[in-house]
């Protein structure tokens, strides 16, 4: 201790020597830090950013099976290999299915998987995928067709869709593709079956359908076009499709050729399917302007249901007859077939942003009642009585008129539920058309309705459909044997609609709020039309 107080006495007494002390010590701090600090930065191991190229696996809450994503998922779907040809058996938009030759493939598909992707093609028979690019191409001017495709004459320089839009337009159309198909198809017990069933039909309605895109129907081709048309729209089918896209567009555009400038359908015939051309090529109008709000559509679909409109008001010989239709729009009575298509056109053109006058559908709803039976629940044809097909008609239209909920509905339903699906043995005019009908009634009744009438007609279809994926009708149907049979497009459309219901058309009590400018409103105090104290949304 000594000895470093007399050198610092030693340095205070020597200045010079003393700021050289202190200036060696200050460099010799700085340069043992230096070196320091480049022996750490030499030795320090080098961190590079990388990303594993696999995709990862969804979150463990989306697999939970109480999960809102639980009905999507490991939808299990067994379908025929859709490679990058074009025609060719078994491959790509146009092949065959594989009993012509192509290969199955079977994998689960899940929204959240790699296989999930616009390039697993047969996925979206299931889920319906949607390709950004191919839907953000603008639609080439000329008639209602495809991207890429020959432009149809007749239909002015306007293009059908819009680019950028996604989908089948959302609205109450919105399930027919994407997840929410998957959903209802899981929601209401449809089935991969149903599902490859219907992609079947629709297949070989494309390899029949005529060059000018109709389809041969009995006595009525725009009955038949219009059904086979509302196939493809109730599986989510628009002229934008890869595979169904150019069907669609010819057949749309032969449904709007043959509106004429009165609104009349210009084949309507006053036999069998032929008397419901109006009706249904209104309908199929106006779904496929809600699908694509296509402004070539709306002109047509306009003066149709102007047609319809002035058919209401023809005299009728028969005060019960009153707001119904018949096969001609000057009949003096009407019957609840025609008036049951007319019913839908005008729901469904309303539900696409159409005005529809309130007062047309009150009168409509009040001769359905007119022609219920009271002591029998249910529907007749031209008078108050029942059978399985009209009570089904009648129910399914009060339903789309907001009157589901009446008690007299309820009590035809509980009609409906004793029906069987029996194809060998099931005997009537038109069972095949009744069993359509039956489906969407009981659909919409839900519940226990459905449960019932799903597990009698799902498992049906998908064992009397035809290996090349046509339906005939059923052997006891008499008329649909005798006059339709040879025409196989109407039993084929037919089939494929009663399988599309789990997603084709979502339970009305779900459509309120989803309506375009519709309002809902309480129908008048009427003993005749309404229930006591039940208020009516219209649709």
């Amino acid at each position: 201790m000594k000895t470093i107080i007399k050198l610092l006495t030693w340095l205070a007494a020597n200045t010079r020597l003393l700021y050289a002390f202190l200036v060696a010590l200050l460099i010799h701090v700085t340069l043992i830090a230096a070196f320091g600090w480049i022996k750490i930065g030499v030795n320090r191991p080098r961190i590079v950013a990388s990303f594993d190229a696999g995709v990862l696996p969804p979150p463990a809450a989306d697999r939970n099976a109480q999960g809102p994503n639980a009905a999507s998922h490991d939808f299990d779907y067994n379908g025929p290999t859709l490679g990058a040809g074009g025609g060719t058996m078994g491959k790509g938009p146009g092949g065959n299915p594989t009993a012509g030759g192509g290969t199955v493939e079977s994998y689960q598909a899940h929204l959240t998987t790699p296989s999930a992707q616009v390039g697993q093609e047969s996925i979206a028979n299931v889920i319906g995928v949607v390709s950004d690019s191919a839907t953000a191409i603008a639609r080439p001017d000329g008639g209602p067709t495809g991207v890429g495709l020959t432009t149809l004459g007749g239909l002015g320089d306007i293009a059908i869709g819009t680019a950028g839009i996604k989908g089948p337009g959302g609205g109450i159309l919105g399930a027919r593709m994407g997840a929410q198909r998957a959903s209802n198809l899981n929601q209401y017990n449809g089935s991969t079956e149903t599902e490859g069933a219907v992609v079947a039909g629709l297949r070989w309605l494309k390899a029949h359908q005529e060059a000018n895109g109709s389809w041969r129907c009995g006595g009525s081709t725009a009955a038949g076009t219009a059904l086979a048309t509302l196939a493809f729209l109730g599986h989510g089918e628009t002229p934008d499709s890869t595979e169904f896209g150019d069907t669609v567009s010819k057949a749309l555009d032969y449904l709007s050729i043959h509106v004429g400038g009165d609104g009349l359908v210009s084949d309507a015939s006053q036999d069998y399917i032929g008397g419901d051309s109006q009706g249904l090529v209104a309908l199929a109008l106006s779904e496929g302007y809600a699908m694509t709000q296509s402004p070539v559509l709306r002109d047509p679909l306009e003066r149709s249901l102007n047609g319809i409109i002035r058919g209401q008001s023809a005299a009728k010989a028969n005060a019960q007859h009153v707001g119904g239709w018949r096969y001609r729009p000057s009949s003096d009575d009407s019957d609840v077939s025609v008036t049951g298509w007319m019913i839908m056109a005008l729901t469904s053109a309303r539900a696409a942003g159409l005005n529809v006058p309130p007062e047309v559908c009150d009168k409509a709803a009040k001769f359905l009642w007119n022609m219920y039976d009271v002591k029998d629940p249910g529907f007749g044809y031209q008078s108050p009585e029942r059978s399985p097909s009209m009570t089904a008609i009648g129910v399914f239209c009060q339903q789309l008129l907001g009157n589901g909920k009446d008690q007299r509905i309820q009590a035809a339903l509980d009609y409906l539920r004793e029906q069987r699906v029996e194809w060998d043995k099931t005997q009537g005019d038109y069972v095949l058309y009744g069993w359509y009908y039956i489906t969407q009634a009981m659909f919409q009744g839900g519940g226990s309705y459905w449960q019932y009438w799903n597990r009698e007609i799902r498992d049906t279809l998908i064992k009397k459909q035809r290996a090349d994926g046509r339906w005939m009708p059923p052997p006891n149907s008499t008329m649909e044997t005798r006059e339709l049979a040879a025409t196989p497009a109407y039993s084929t459309s037919l089939g494929a609609l009663i399988l599309e219901v789990y997603y084709r058309c979502p339970p009305v009590d779900q459509r309120i709020g989803q309506r375009n400018g519709a309002t809902g409103r309480i129908a008048p105090k009427d003993s005749a039309t309404t229930a006591p104290n039940q208020g009516r949304q219209q649709f």
